[in-house]
C-alpha cells in the first residue's frame, strides 16, 4: 500500500533524527583544554547551591574522564567516549529528563487534587444563595487552576552540544 505524503515527512524525519542522533559532536576536535580543567575555574557557585538546596550531590570533575561510562553505548547509541565533557553532556540531558519526569508527577498530582475539590463541590448543599455564589466562585477559581496547569511551559537553554 502506498504511502501518503504526510507518512513519507514522518518517517522522513524519523531517519533524519536518527542520523543526528548518531551523528558526531561537531567541536570534538576544537577541543583542546580538558573540560575538567575548565570546570575548575569556572563559577559554578549558583548550581552547587540549587543542588545542595534538594539534597542532591553536586557534580565534580577532577580528572578528564567518565566513570560513569559503558560501552554499549558506543555499540547501540552512536556514542563515543568523550571524558569529562561527554559525562557534562550527559548530566545536562539527564538533569532536563528528571525534571520533566518530576514535573509531570507534579502536575499530575496537582490534577487529581482539584478534580476531587471540583467533585466534592458538587457534593455540597447550595440551597442558600450565600453558600451557592461562594460555591460557584470556588468552582470558577478551581477550573481556572486546572486550566493553568493543562499548559505546558518552556525554559531557555543555550545550546550544549552540535552534532555534524
Amino acid at each position: 500500500m502506498a504511502l501518503t505524503n504526510a507518512e513519507h515527512q514522518r518517517l522522513y524525519r524519523e531517519r533524519k533524527k536518527q542520523r543526528q542522533k548518531a551523528a558526531a559532536e561537531a567541536t570534538t576536535n576544537y577541543l583542546k583544554l580538558p573540560f575538567s580543567d575548565y570546570f575548575s575555574r569556572a563559577d559554578w557557585s549558583v548550581g552547587q547551591q540549587c543542588l545542595d538546596e534538594v539534597g542532591v550531590a553536586p557534580p565534580t570533575f577532577d580528572a578528564d574522564e567518565d566513570p560513569q561510562w559503558r560501552e554499549d553505548w558506543n555499540e547501540y547509541g552512536g556514542m563515543e567516549y568523550r571524558g569529562s565533557i561527554g559525562r557534562a553532556e550527559r548530566m545536562v540531558g539527564a538533569f532536563l529528563d528528571a525534571a520533566t519526569d518530576l514535573a509531570r508527577i507534579i502536575n499530575q498530582y496537582k490534577l487529581e487534587q482539584i478534580d476531587q475539590a471540583i467533585s466534592e463541590l458538587g457534593d455540597l448543599d447550595i440551597s442558600d444563595s450565600a453558600r451557592r455564589r461562594k460555591a460557584f466562585e470556588e468552582a470558577a477559581r478551581l477550573h481556572n487552576i486546572r486550566d493553568r496547569l493543562d499548559r505546558t511551559i518552556r525554559w531557555s537553554l543555550r545550546e550544549y552540544q552540535i552534532k555534524d
